[in-house]
């Protein structure tokens, strides 16, 4: 959607909600087992690239907000 209407979009990595809220629970609790941590990176302007150069820009901030251990296996 946001290419279609030339919008920026702001890239989001949230690093170690794992640990916040593990896979486990099936619902949330008052008390958490560690803290995440919300990167909010510079928005990336999508005025005049294509869906794949958008996402593939998109995807490389989220990444890059993350620490190494959090990176993806297929980083491509």
């Amino acid at each position: 959607m946001a290419h279609k209407v030339e919008a920026p979009i702001v890239p989001i990595s949230i690093v170690a909600s794992g640990k916040a809220h593990p896979s486990t629970w099936m619902f949330p609790r008052m008390m958490c087992r560690g803290v995440c941590k919300v990167v909010i990176h510079e928005p990336v302007e999508s005025k005049g690239r294509t869906e794949k150069e958008l996402g593939d820009l998109v995807r490389k901030a989220i990444i890059d907000g993350l620490p190494e251990n959090q990176h993806p296996f297929d980083d491509e």
